[in-house]
């Protein structure tokens, strides 16, 4: 009971001598925790208190009391190779190099009697940040057990900690070449490890060291998958493309990586990659991915036609020759869907040709087996071109009907705010405004922001204090631009402040006639009316929208680079709270050139 009782009581006391010098060392009271550790070395020979108290020791610079703390300690543990290397450390830090020089060999040389003895004495130098004694430790045990695969990883870091970029790669290869598994989590490492690299010095390494491993074995695929990888982190969807084709010739994948490869060039708006990649799996016949990649082929030749600024008639006339050349090779079924609401949005907001964009959608909303979401998204679409037409409660209706469908579904907000729009065009703005209410707790960011832009808009415009006629004469304005009859529009907009030269709606005015502009693809005038806006209305609520509008036209349409990192850079100091911060500060840094990093599947 006696032995019981005192084996408590020193157990209490090593807690609280414990905490009191785990106190004392975060207080920067070092000799004050010097004290309380070496009463905790007394009464326990734990490995942690050691650790502490020789830690401190060497801060304080008491290198005898270190010595003799490792001394005392070699004699408890004589074959713990890990106390020769803090004995050379000792040595180390008063810059005696011979002694240091001699503890740290026999360290390595002690450290080849087991497996475990090596691991330690290697993270004991890797606690000093001795890393090229670490790797004489990994080398020399590789040697000693004939393994050339031994301490794979952990030399590969210590490659890394050196700047010993080649034999880092090279390690990180060595275990890819003989255990594919690890390819994501190598690509990782090299992601994390090889950037930030703006001159592309460290990506060309390792695309050349990539060639060299490819070169030297052909039939280990994984080398290739690499360089495919590391072509799409730069962006070069084309040699990703030759290399993931002939990858695809060498196996029995049937176009999948390419169509795959074809995917992401296409949502990068790497057209060019885009084609190629899906026109390689059309000319495999028997791939499983034939039918998708005719249908993505016509998306990459639309996305080539109205991302152009100079786009022609005849260039339309041709993606509408696409579009129905594939529906009648595929037919006109569920799967070939996304084809027929393709050349309804072609011939309806294009080519002027609503009617027959009505029926196209009509076809496929009577068409049987389709899915239902499919069915409830050419509705909306049907109901947009319906707006066009000025068939308002007709599309009203189909709102209302996917609405009720979806209705806890996003879909469902996307028709809510669709037809909260309708009411606002026709100036029932206290019914709009009761729906807007709803959807401004969105689960979608974008629907919620819509929302609360467009009842921030009514809610200052109607009211006690405000004269309801300009929100009612803006609204038809804005019901014109939709319907594409600018003139009208514009003639409306200026009425707005001849007639009432105190409204407060002379920004969103500035921002429909920039709007209109952009749709003319008459930048420079976007850009007038951007400018006027910032420079007479920047306070209001329109200002980031403005702001970061004008930044873009500067960056795509203009070229300036320069200017649109200024206002960029504008934007985030003038706007902090914006909803644009994240999108400015990312484009931002591309312009700058930092490394973003992206996820590529």
């Amino acid at each position: 009971m006696g032995s019981g009782i005192n084996s408590w009581s020193q157990n209490n006391d090593i807690r609280t001598l414990k905490a009191l010098a785990q106190q004392a060392k975060n207080n920067g009271q070092n000799q004050k925790a010097i004290t309380y550790y070496e009463e905790l070395i007394k009464k326990s020979d734990a490995s942690q208190f050691y650790s502490a108290l020789l830690e401190l020791y060497l801060i304080e610079e008491e290198f005898s009391a270190a010595e003799k703390l490792v001394k005392k300690r070699m004699r408890l543990l004589p074959n713990n190779a890990e106390l020769l290397v803090d004995k050379g450390y000792i040595f180390d830090v008063q810059k005696q190099e011979k002694d240091s020089e001699k503890y740290y060999k026999k360290a390595v040389s002690a450290s080849l009697s087991d497996n475990r003895q090596g691991r330690d004495v290697a993270n004991q130098f890797n606690k000093y940040k001795l890393y090229t004694y670490s790797e004489e430790v990994y080398l020399k045990s590789r040697k000693e057990y004939k393994d050339p695969r031994k301490y794979q990883f952990e030399l590969a870091n210590t490659y890394s900690r050196l700047g010993k970029t080649d034999e880092m790669v090279q390690e990180y290869l060595t275990i890819l070449g003989g255990n594919r598994s690890y390819l994501q989590t190598i690509q990782t490492i090299l992601s994390r490890i090889l950037n930030p690299d703006p001159d592309g010095t460290q990506n060309e390494k390792l695309r050349s060291i990539l060639i060299g491993r490819i070169q030297k074995e052909p039939k280990n695929e994984v080398f290739a998958e690499m360089l495919i990888w590391l072509y799409i982190q730069d962006k070069n969807f084309l040699g990703a493309f030759i290399q993931a084709k002939a990858l695809d010739k060498k196996g029995t994948e049937q176009g999948k990586r390419v169509y795959e490869l074809g995917l992401l060039a296409l949502s990068n708006k790497e057209l060019s990659s885009a084609e190629k990649s899906f026109n390689y799996v059309i000319e495999l016949k028997d791939s499983p991915y034939f039918l998708q990649a005719k249908m993505k082929l016509v998306e990459v030749l639309k996305q080539k036609v109205i991302s152009s600024k100079t786009y022609t008639q005849e260039d339309l006339q041709n993606l509408k020759q696409a579009y129905e050349s594939t529906i009648s090779d595929l037919g006109k079924a569920p799967l070939t869907v996304p084809l027929l609401r393709g050349l309804a949005e072609l011939q309806g907001y294009y080519l002027d040709s609503i009617p027959n964009g009505i029926l196209i959608l009509n076809e496929v909303i009577a068409m049987d087996r389709i899915k239902s979401i499919d069915r409830a998204e050419a509705k909306i679409e049907l109901a947009d071109l319906l707006l066009l037409k000025a068939e308002i409660w007709e599309a009203s209706l189909l709102y209302s009907q996917v609405e009720k469908e979806y209705k806890y579904d996003q879909l469902g907000e996307i028709a809510k705010f669709k037809n909260a729009k309708v009411a606002y065009y026709i100036g029932d703005f206290y019914w709009a405004q009761a729906q807007l209410d709803v959807l401004k707790g969105s689960t979608s960011k974008l629907i919620s922001n819509d929302a609360m832009d467009l009842s921030l808009l009514i809610t200052d415009n109607v009211g006690l204090d405000s004269i309801v006629e300009p929100l009612e004469m803006f609204a038809i304005a804005d019901f014109m631009i939709v319907r594409n009859n600018f003139k009208k529009a514009t003639l409306i907009l200026d009425s707005i402040v001849k007639y009432f030269p105190a409204t407060s709606l002379k920004d969103d005015i500035l921002f429909a006639k920039h709007q209109m502009a952009m749709k003319e693809r008459n930048y420079e005038k976007a850009a007038e009316f951007l400018r006027e806006l910032i420079s007479s209305y920047g306070e209001d609520l329109l200002g980031d929208n403005a702001l970061i509008a004008l930044a873009k036209l500067e960056e795509e349409e203009f070229g300036n680079k320069e200017k649109a990192m200024e206002l960029y850079k504008s934007l985030l100091a003038t706007y902090p709270s914006s909803l644009f911060v994240v999108e400015a500060r990312k484009r931002f840094r591309a312009l700058r050139g930092d490394k973003l990093e992206e996820k590529i599947n």
